[in-house]
């Protein structure tokens, strides 16, 4: 007789909500997942990037720029995550009448922000990612403050790597949004 497998316990979202709500962890695929606080670059880019999404989203009217990482609840078959990116944009037709509510955000957003920190592995950040495209995000900014870079990820699997020079646009979620990508680590 073999040793018995260990089945580890599937948690729900309500279950984190119930145990995690406000505290640095993420949900993954019924896993949770604790991080620990940011470092002041990581914070610095963070803001800097709300800042100018947040400048063009009320000029515009465009939506609403939502930060200190929130939690949206990724639904994939019987699997329940609940992610929080740094930054991310809802476009205002999708943007709850009722308004935002307490608890974890069940619109999946239009375009999210991931700065990477030290402590990132490239296997969990390009997890992230895919889940965020499959989940009906349009684009994925992942922003390294390190290499001074900007890698824009698309559902159709096409990436594009931007340097300190070259402009970033908010296509296709934000038309008419540029930035000079050096701008968010000045």
């Amino acid at each position: 007789m073999g040793t018995p497998a260990i089945q580890k316990h599937k948690m729900t979202v309500d279950e984190f909500a119930q145990h995690y709500l406000g505290k640095r962890a993420e949900l993954i695929n019924g896993e949770v997942v604790e991080y620990m606080p940011t470092s002041p670059l990581h914070a610095k880019v963070v803001s800097r990037t709300t800042v100018y999404l947040g400048q063009y989203a009320l000029q515009h009217k465009a939506g609403d720029v939502l930060t200190g990482e929130p939690g949206y609840i990724i639904r994939e078959g019987n699997q329940e995550s609940v992610r929080a990116p740094d930054v991310a944009f809802v476009r205002k037709e999708r943007v709850p009448q009722e308004g935002w509510s307490e608890g974890f955000c069940t619109v999946i957003p239009d375009l999210v922000v991931e700065v990477i920190s030290p402590s990132d592995s490239y296997r969990q950040l390009r997890q992230k990612v895919e889940q965020w495209l499959s989940a009906g995000v349009q684009v994925v900014w992942v922003v390294d403050p390190e290499r001074r870079v900007v890698e824009i990820w698309r559902p159709d699997g096409t990436l594009q790597t931007l340097h300190e020079n070259d402009t970033l646009t908010g296509d296709p979620v934000l038309s008419g949004f540029q930035i000079r990508v050096g701008e968010l680590f000045e």
